[in-house]
């Protein structure tokens, strides 16, 4: 396969050239053998953090799988394998979990991982400050005494060190190297699927702890199969394998290398051109020249694309008034927009939580829609609501939509404004980079935007997040639901917690309207003929295991 050696990004990024050449270093020249040299990926957006104690985005998710290991790790049909656990135990009233690691567990600079490396990855994501509030939130929900601790370093702010502030209240303890005790406020039987990621995942000791921007320079220890050998955050990001993973022998590409490529049409002809092997990120219409190939890979990744309505302290007037949240959505014909992108990948969503999450009897997103759905599009019934505010062709409601300059987001912008029009709002839009985009979002600086977000660990993970305690400037701070989710995650008996989550979407989407799904992804991505073995980590495609076919 060819290797990128020169990036050139034209100023309006349609179109990106490489030079390429062969790879042959180092490889087998049997023409029988497979290649296990360089594998070239296609992001679809710049890389913001590496850190995975912070990163809310899935561009970085795409390159954190390749870098750490967790306790757990999910296989491609979402089942929680264990990693570097080796053994747990639950105690009877399932508040404490006991865990051991594996015993050849290093870091990539040979040293050993142990269970202080997960204490303090813990302790520091809890104390790291406001900005990771959406990466700890499943902490916040379950571990005993996090919420004191979170709230005290916050109060402290950058002079709080995890390393010697006392503890002892909160539930983690390294008993020993390879002991880790986790003691919960409530008993959470999928405990070991939201370690699988996110701020459970152990980082060395001497890890910064107010600050990310180390996650971003070449050379910090990893505990998973590559480590960082280059990067640039708005070009690339090269992987070489890690000489020291517990399982190195079953890593069959030697370095993977992450481009940045937004521009879904460049990621196409770059792909079409066999300058990149795998696109992340193309339109349906490119996808659709594939369909029926091996070269076409869809990934059912459970993620919902919605509206949020920032009817908090930063919100406007307007937004406060639940007429009009419901006006908004109302006026929308979901259906238009998916037949525009692409019905076959994306699918019309009435519910927030997307299809992926098991239910009481089936999948959850099934069980909500067989109640019906009041929210169909409806622009004479928008209309009214709008009269009933105040707002008509003599005082038309004017709103401002944000969203991020990258992937499909300005298409659906569009659409959105010539609904809204149609029933008298006057939209303007606040296009910015999406290297900044959820940055500002969480400050509250919107009036409407777009929003994705995906099953993860746990689907519960989305409507807690909409708690008041759960954002960094609250867009939605309603005491009723925060008490609905605090009374949500005290119930031990599956079926009431799960019947707790549906009547916490319906409070949030129905009732109230403080938010409007849009629909759910089913992300096409192109791979090169030749290139096999590409896995899923949960949602996110592992290419460790890939081989390349000689040409």
């Amino acid at each position: 396969m060819k290797k990128l050696v020169a990036l050139l990004l034209a100023a309006c990024m349609t179109l990106v050239l490489f030079a390429g050449c062969n790879s042959t270093e180092g490889e087998n020249t049997d023409p029988n053998t497979a290649s296990t040299s360089n594998i070239d990926v296609a992001l679809g957006a710049h890389i913001t953090t590496l850190d995975h104690g912070i990163n809310t985005e899935t561009q970085n998710e795409y390159v954190l799988t390749h870098l750490y290991s967790g306790m757990f790790r999910k296989d491609a049909q979402g089942n929680v394998q264990k990693e570097l656990c080796k053994d747990y135990t639950v105690s009877e009233d399932g508040l404490t979990y006991t865990f051991t690691l594996i015993d050849d567990a290093v870091w990539s600079d040979g040293t050993p991982i142990t269970a202080h490396d997960f204490e303090y990855a813990m302790l520091r994501a809890l104390s790291y400050g406001v900005d990771n509030a959406y990466s700890i939130k499943e902490i916040l929900s379950y571990l005993k005494g996090s919420k004191e601790y979170n709230q005290k370093a916050i109060e402290a702010g950058n002079d709080f060190d995890c390393t010697v502030e006392d503890h002892s209240y909160v539930g983690i303890e390294a008993t020993d190297d390879k002991t880790l005790v986790i003691e919960l406020e409530a008993p959470c039987t999928f405990l070991p699927s939201l370690m699988c990621n996110r701020a459970w995942v152990a980082l060395p000791q001497d890890t910064p702890q107010h600050d990310s921007l180390w996650s971003l320079e070449p050379g910090n220890p990893t505990s998973g199969p590559y480590v960082v050998s280059e990067i640039n955050s708005t070009e690339k990001a090269v992987l070489t394998k890690s000489e020291t993973y517990f399982n190195k022998d079953a890593i069959t590409m030697d370095s993977i290398t992450f481009w940045c490529m937004p521009d879904q049409d460049a990621q196409a002809m770059n792909f079409e051109s066999g300058d990149i092997d795998v696109a992340l990120s193309v339109t349906s219409s490119a996808a659709d020249k594939y369909t029926g190939t091996d070269t076409l890979q869809v990934i059912q990744d459970g993620t919902s694309y919605f509206i949020v309505m920032n009817s908090g302290e930063t919100g406007p007037e307007y937004l406060k008034d639940v007429r009009v949240r419901r006006a908004l959505a109302l006026a929308i014909d979901k259906q238009a927009i998916s037949d525009v992108l692409g019905s076959e990948y994306y699918q019309v969503l009435n519910g927030y939580i997307p299809h992926g999450a098991a239910g009481i009897n089936g999948e959850f997103r099934d069980e909500a829609d067989a109640d019906g759905y009041t929210l169909t599009y409806d622009p004479e019934m928008a209309k009214q609501l709008l009269a009933e505010a105040g707002y008509d062709e003599s005082n038309p409601l004017k709103t401002v939509y944000k969203y991020s300059n990258n992937s499909i987001h300005g298409d659906v912008a569009t659409m959105l404004q010539s609904f809204w029009a149609a029933v008298g709002i006057d939209v303007s839009f606040d296009s910015v980079e999406s290297s900044v985009y959820y940055d500002q979002v969480d400050q509250g600086d919107f009036e409407l935007c777009r929003y994705g977000d995906s099953v993860g660990s746990h689907f519960s993970r989305l409507l807690t997040l909409w708690t008041t305690g759960g954002q960094v400037v609250p867009a939605i701070s309603d005491p009723v639901y925060d008490e609905m989710a605090e009374n949500a995650i005290q119930l031990a008996d599956p079926t009431e917690f799960l019947q707790a989550l549906h009547e916490m979407e319906d409070y949030l989407v129905e009732e109230n309207v403080y938010l409007i799904p849009l629909f759910e992804y089913l992300t096409p991505y192109l791979v090169a003929d030749g290139i096999q073995g590409i896995t899923l980590n949960g949602v996110w495609p592992f290419f460790g295991y890939c081989t390349i076919a000689a040409e």
